[in-house]
C-alpha cells in the first residue's frame, strides 16, 4: 500500500507542477508535454496496472 501512496503522491506533484508551468507560461507547450504530462501517464498507467494485478490475485 505504501508504494501505491507514494506513487500517487508524485503523480499528484507533477500533474500540479504541470499546472504552474503552463499556466505562467514558463515552456513552450511542446516541451510541457514531454517533461510533464507523459511521465505522469506513464506513472497512473502503472499504478492503475499494479491495482489490476492485485485484484485478480486476492
Amino acid at each position: 500500500m505504501k508504494i501505491n501512496r507514494t506513487g500517487f503522491i508524485l503523480l499528484n506533484i507533477i500533474l500540479f507542477a504541470a499546472i504552474i508551468v503552463g499556466y505562467y507560461e514558463l515552456v513552450e507547450i511542446k516541451e510541457l508535454v514531454s517533461i510533464f504530462v507523459i511521465p505522469a501517464f506513464i506513472i497512473s498507467a502503472s499504478l492503475q496496472y499494479g491495482q489490476k494485478d492485485r485484484k485478480k490475485k486476492a
